[in-house]
């Protein structure tokens, strides 16, 4: 592709959706809305369960042929807002009690949904993976499975699909599955170097649905973030909400064959009003690295900042994990400061990590702040499922910020300096109530629950080993 511009390909699909895009001398103009560091990241290689008599026995318990979670009354949650232009879902571990009855389940949701498509399905991936063959086959480990089904079907009836996933993580156990989507007829995959565009990975979880539909959030293309993570996600059926993260398919999707070619520029996509369940929400959806976006004031990190800095009561977040040292061992404190200026001037931060966070890089800086006056911290340590230790589950992985009662901000970024400068990040910042509130009460069911552990200074914690069973 040599360097090609990129402006001209991403504006053709906003034709579609907004209604025109026009060439200038300064590169390519899209209308508004109506209103070198290498990320290290989540490494999620081999999956065994232990016990496996055990869990074959229970095997025989479950209806394999259901959907894990389906219920009629997340049915009926979930038809209440087919057409609404945000809707929340989740993932939850499976015999927890972290589930909430006001979320949808996200396993119909994405099966729904690429049942709908007519047209097209567009995939971008961090990784793919599912369930190996010495796992029992469950509702829970067949999840994935139902998904993969789904996406054949949609292939076989005309619907083009395509598909991006990380190069850093298309290896090894993580590279089966991508090679089998590839031999899908009718179904396209690229592998997209991150490392060679940005200095990061491609780190975002979204899909697209007949270019007028977004599905994105926390959730990797993996049976575990189905089922055994608890992890938060969105669907967006807005124009001005999907026309960029169509734009930033696009660009991902020629870019996986040239890193090198040149990302153009075009008009940018305004905060937008919705209504979300009776009530007006300013939306706007953000991504990240800067220096690979379609649109400048689409970069995440300053709205994110600015955010916490307008805080008056409280802030609360929940994450995999929170580091103020980048990969390349350089610092990253513009979100700890917003965080911590916050707490000095009287605002009740809460901060809420995986136990995966036991790691030292991570617990250095969560003891630090939690000898902050109003400042709190918590772990979230989900015990081993029935069926036996599976490897990189149990655990939080959702990635939102509440601040005070009326801002949001959900995405797919962890909070270290790589995700925001060197990696793709998808998500969205709203002001609204609702929301905020729906985030809120979903972040204080985990906070209360008897899964948190709050971070004590004092206390040598035991490293979580997330790839090993305990001896």
């Amino acid at each position: 592709m040599s360097h090609r511009t990129l402006g001209i390909i991403v504006c053709s699909l906003s034709v579609a959706l907004l209604g025109g895009c026009a060439s200038s001398g300064n590169g390519v103009a899209c209308p508004k809305s109506a209103t070198n560091t290498v990320v290290q990241s989540e490494e999620v290689p081999a999956q065994t369960a232990q016990d496996a008599p055990a869990a074959a026995a229970q095997a025989d318990r479950v209806d394999a042929s259901g959907l894990f979670g389906a219920s009629e009354a997340d049915d009926a949650l979930r038809h209440s807002q087919k057409d609404a232009d945000l809707m929340l879902f989740e993932s939850w571990p499976d015999e927890t009690t972290l589930d909430n009855d006001f979320i949808a389940n996200v396993v119909p949701v994405w099966i729904e949904a690429i049942e709908s498509a007519q047209k097209t399905l567009d995939f971008e991936e961090f990784y793919a993976i599912a369930a190996d063959d010495s796992l029992p086959k469950t509702a829970a480990t067949q999840a994935l499975t139902k998904v993969i089904d789904a996406v054949k079907d949609a292939a076989a009836r005309g619907v083009k699909v395509r598909f991006i996933v990380d190069k850093k993580m298309s290896s090894g156990e993580n590279g089966v599955l991508p090679e089998e989507l590839k031999k899908i007829p009718g179904v396209e995959l690229r592998i997209i170097s991150y490392a060679d565009i940005s200095g990061g990975v491609q780190h975002s979880k979204f899909f697209i649905v007949d270019g007028t539909r977004v599905y994105f959030g926390s959730q990797n293309f993996d049976w575990r973030s189905l089922t055994q993570i608890s992890e938060m996600g969105a669907r967006l059926h807005n124009p001005s909400l999907v026309a960029p993260i169509v734009d930033i398919f696009e660009i991902d999707w020629a870019l996986a064959l040239d890193p090198k070619a040149e990302v153009a520029k075009t008009k940018c996509y305004e905060a937008t009003q919705i209504d979300y369940k009776g009530e007006p929400t300013i939306v706007q959806t953000v991504a990240s690295p800067k220096s690979v976006l379609p649109c400048d004031d689409m970069w995440d990190l300053p709205k994110m900042i600015a955010m916490i800095e307008g805080a008056k009561k409280s802030v609360s977040f929940q994450l995999l994990n929170y580091a103020t040292k980048n990969y390349d061992k350089t610092t990253f404190t513009e979100l700890d400061k917003a965080l911590t200026d916050a707490a000095a001037r009287g605002v009740k931060v809460r901060m809420l990590v995986s136990d995966w966070s036991t790691r030292p890089k991570y617990m250095a800086d969560l003891k630090r702040l939690a000898k902050v006056p109003n400042f709190e911290a918590r772990m979230i340590e989900i015990p081993e499922h029935s069926m036996g230790f599976v490897a990189y589950s149990r655990t939080i992985h959702s990635k939102f910020l509440v601040v005070d009662d009326d801002k949001t901000w959900l995405g797919t970024s962890n909070w270290s300096g790589d995700y925001f400068y060197n990696s793709r990040n998808v998500g969205v910042v709203a002001t609204g109530t609702k929301l905020n509130a729906e985030l809120t009460q979903s972040f204080d069911r985990y906070w209360n629950s008897d899964y948190a552990i709050v971070v004590d200074p004092n206390v040598e914690y035991e490293v979580k080993d997330q790839a090993n069973p305990k001896p």
